[in-house]
């Protein structure tokens, strides 16, 4: 039975969780959507796979030596946001905490070591060997037994997908990025030369070497009809003009295969980076989650018991009837806002009927509005006007999916009007300012 390695491209990772979903926040304020799906990635779908071994590869802290070749280099990229820096650092530490293996090796990216240890692996056919990057560089490596998996989409590349998806065989992706200007690492590439050209010219010649030589040699008859047209005019000018910039470019794009300094005898250990799924229920990973309101990542026998209002010592009040309920609507009144929630029959708004409304503002005034829980119950009509004061005034309304709440009471509004036809509602008339129909409308 093969063995499962998992090769994970750390800073791409990172990069595509910080940017999969909008930010949110504790409670707290502090930014955590890419702590969030690390996490859920980690303790959902990488359990649920269930890899035999895993290597967390990070690019190098403090630059490459790429940068010493081309001082350019990845000069194009944005800064990290700041709401990212602020995350990676608690991101490390998590990965840390759960023990999963953690590659940082100076000088050197994180392609450099991925490629090395691949090219380590793959040696054993028993290896099956998947790289979870999005990263095109490292398409190079695929091979009938190291493919690339694309774990959003459920994804891997084998051969064919690689072909595919660029048009060339998996080795010759280093020389076509050599050829298409890398707007990602700013790698210079040969100007003017789009990919569907790079594809021709490589597909007949295969690679930045022979490219030159035919060109030295102007030996072109022996090339097809495409790549003859390559040579002729602009292009032959500009494959002139970017000698320099394309060897430059190969090697920049080209991946070290022997990261030195890491692999002292050149032999890599897989019982060190065994994967150990029952590392993530540790007492301190569940705090951890805790801390950061990951609810969904907690074991739910470990959930603290949702407290209710009558935990926190609230009491509520109930409004029975219509002389309790404009009682209330004196109360709002001094009041800038309102928290503010529905009770229905179901969750289709367009079926379900009113139960209760309820009313919040502080933790002295919390109120139960019955129309028809209990008996007695306040009226359709006072009711009505109570609800349409509230809607007509400047409070600021509150609630959790307040869209569905707001459907409730237009329909309930609207019924009410079919209903009493004749009769007048005197909150209308009292709230008939232009502002106050402008909100009417708005809502």
């Amino acid at each position: 039975m093969k063995r499962k390695i998992y090769l994970i491209d750390g800073n791409n990772f990172i990069y595509r969780m910080f940017f999969w979903m909008p930010e949110f926040a504790t409670k707290d304020g502090k930014i955590v959507n890419a702590i969030f799906w690390m996490a859920k990635f980690f303790v959902h779908q990488l359990v649920k796979e269930n890899p035999d071994y895993i290597f967390f590869v990070k690019d190098a802290r403090w630059g490459t030596f790429r940068d010493e070749i081309y001082s350019e280099y990845k000069a194009t990229r944005e800064r990290m946001p700041d709401n990212l820096r602020s995350q990676e650092w608690d991101i490390m530490d998590m990965i840390r905490m759960m023990e999963v293996p953690v590659i940082e090796e100076p000088w050197f990216e994180a392609d450099d070591v991925i490629w090395t240890l691949a090219v380590d692996l793959w040696k054993d056919p028993d290896n099956e060997i998947l790289i979870l990057t999005w990263d095109k560089d490292l398409y190079s490596l695929v091979t009938h037994n190291v493919k690339i998996y694309d774990t959003m989409k459920r994804r891997i590349s084998w051969e064919d997908e690689t072909r595919e998806k660029f048009g060339i065989d998996p080795n010759m992706i280093i020389d076509y990025l050599s050829i298409v200007w890398d707007s990602a690492d700013n790698i210079p590439g040969i100007a003017g030369f789009w990919p569907k050209k790079a594809v021709t010219m490589i597909n007949d010649i295969w690679n930045i070497e022979e490219v030159y030589k035919v060109l030295d040699s102007e030996n072109f008859e022996e090339l097809s009809d495409d790549a003859k047209k390559i040579f002729k005019w602009k292009a032959l000018e500009k494959l002139t003009d970017n000698r320099e910039n394309a060897f430059l470019s190969k090697k920049l794009a080209t991946i070290c295969l022997d990261v030195p300094n890491y692999f002292w005898d050149n032999k890599v250990v897989l019982e060190d980076y065994k994967f150990h799924p029952e590392k993530f229920e540790k007492p301190e990973i569940i705090e951890l989650f805790k801390n950061y309101e990951f609810h969904s990542l907690v074991p739910k026998d470990q959930l603290e018991k949702p407290k209710t209002w009558k935990d926190l010592g609230l009491i509520p009040k109930v409004i029975w009837d219509d002389e309790q309920l404009s009682e209330l609507k004196n109360i709002i009144k001094g009041s800038a806002k309102v928290v503010l929630d529905t009770e229905t029959t179901g969750l289709d708004a367009m079926s379900a009927d009113l139960v209760w409304v309820s009313i919040y503002l502080d933790d002295d005034n919390m109120f139960y509005i019955n129309r028809l829980h209990q008996w007695p119950s306040v009226s359709d009509k006072k009711l009505h006007n109570f609800l349409n004061y509230l809607l007509q005034s400047d409070l600021l309304i509150i609630g959790h999916n307040i869209k569905y709440d707001l459907q409730i009471i237009e329909l309930f509004l609207k019924s009410a009007n079919l209903h009493n036809s004749d009769e007048k509602i005197d909150i209308l008339s009292e709230n008939s300012s232009s502002n106050n129909s402008e909100q009417n409308s708005l809502f």
